[in-house]
């Protein structure tokens, strides 16, 4: 610890204030001080008849005199120190306590749950979800300590085999559930059980290969989601009534996969011009309480959030943080983009994101790709042709006589 360092320390604990002193003696006031071992630093002088200054509270109470022989005005513009502090707390003792029973309150109220979300269901019913941990023992009103996370999860796995993965967040006063559903896979259709054979998606056929059924379309004809490729109803003119099938086969169709992209060609960064303006708040779950802020007054910022946690002991956090936004001014400037460059870049993202949705046994036939630039904005359409295979079973719906 520097000596700088240990000298402000002592000065907190002894106390001290900031004095404005005018006169014309004022060289000679400080020389007084010095005569009579009175301490001023971070003297400062403010006009030819005015200088600041800070001296410790037993040297302010000898300066009445020393001003009064040198003719100047001593007046006091700011106290600081722990002797202040400590006076204010004795007069403000029910603030105090007020306060310690507040963080109290607060420490006590943050150790219980009182609400529960979950995140990531689609098929399994939220509700069901919710009674089976209240069963578990996670409900509002609990305290978060008694309980085990862990064991929470194995058990919510256990209870619903529709669960692939589960977690559970304890943020504040709140438990976030997350979870992840199984994918189920498609249904197999029974060999002996008669169906069609539908349409996955849409396209336009190439190649037919009914193993079983009678197909119903041929190359060239364009079918939709969900038309019958092949059916499993067999009707011939020898027949009295239809035959029900186990329809199966291979419906090859050219399929197409698109997106579009757009971006401007000129570039905006924002750099910041030195100008702060700061904003601190209290959270406490999903309640926050701001403390210190108002209006930005900046017109152009950028925002950066800090957030502080308050340690009791050691690793001991209480679910209380201190969430600081910084707003930084800041002034536009324009860069012009390389078009080639900006075509090579939204070219390569498209491919990436169509190819992660062509099916692996599918064969890529053809890429189409068309730039439209209408002032400032580039747009890209691109399309890949897909030869892929595209029936599907779907059992009959027989109507018994």
């Amino acid at each position: 610890m520097n000596k700088l360092l240990i000298l402000r320390l002592w000065n907190y604990f002894r106390g001290y204030v900031i004095i404005k002193i005018e006169g014309l003696n004022l060289e000679r006031f400080i020389n007084m001080c010095i005569e009579k071992n009175i301490y001023l630093w971070d003297i400062q002088r403010k006009s030819y008849t005015t200088i600041e200054a800070r001296v410790g509270i037993g040297g302010f109470k000898e300066l009445r005199k020393v001003s009064r022989r040198c003719g100047c005005r001593i007046s006091i513009a700011t106290k600081n120190g722990y002797p202040f502090w400590a006076h204010k707390v004795k007069k403000r003792k029910m603030l105090l306590t007020g306060a310690f029973f507040s963080l109290l309150l607060i420490v006590v109220a943050s150790s219980f749950i009182y609400s529960i979300d979950i995140v990531g269901n689609k098929r399994i019913n939220e509700k069901a979800i919710i009674e089976a941990l209240h069963e578990m023992g996670l409900k509002p009103g609990v305290n978060r300590y008694s309980i085990s996370l862990r064991e929470l999860e194995s058990q919510l796995l256990t209870e619903f085999s529709d669960l692939a993965w589960v977690g559970i967040q304890l943020r504040g006063i709140y438990a976030k559930v997350e979870v992840v559903e199984k994918k189920l896979p498609p249904e197999i259709v029974d060999k002996e059980t008669p169906c069609n054979v539908i349409a996955k998606k849409n396209g336009v056929i190439e190649q037919v290969i009914a193993r079983n059924g009678d197909a119903v379309v041929k190359s060239g004809d364009i079918v939709t989601e969900g038309d019958i490729l092949i059916t499993g109803i067999v009707e011939r003119d020898n027949l009295q009534s239809p035959i029900y099938v186990h329809a199966f086969g291979e419906i090859y169709a050219r399929t197409y996969y698109d997106t579009i992209k757009s971006e401007f060609l000129t570039e905006i960064k924002k750099q910041k011009t030195g100008k702060k303006y700061s904003k601190k708040m209290i959270s406490l779950g999903e309640i926050e309480l701001t403390f210190r802020g108002g209006k930005i007054p900046f017109d152009n910022y950028i925002t950066e959030n800090r957030t502080k946690k308050l340690t009791i002991w050691r690793n001991t956090t209480l679910p209380v943080e201190i969430k600081i936004e910084d707003y930084y001014e800041t002034i536009d400037i324009e860069k012009k983009l390389n078009v080639e460059e900006v075509k090579a870049r939204m070219h390569q993202e498209a491919i990436n994101e169509l190819m992660a949705e062509i099916p692996l046994e599918g064969e890529i036939a053809n890429t189409l790709i068309d730039f439209q630039q209408t002032g400032d904005l580039l747009q890209g359409k691109f399309t890949i042709e897909v030869i892929e295979d595209i029936a599907m079973q779907e059992k009959l719906d027989i109507e018994e006589d």
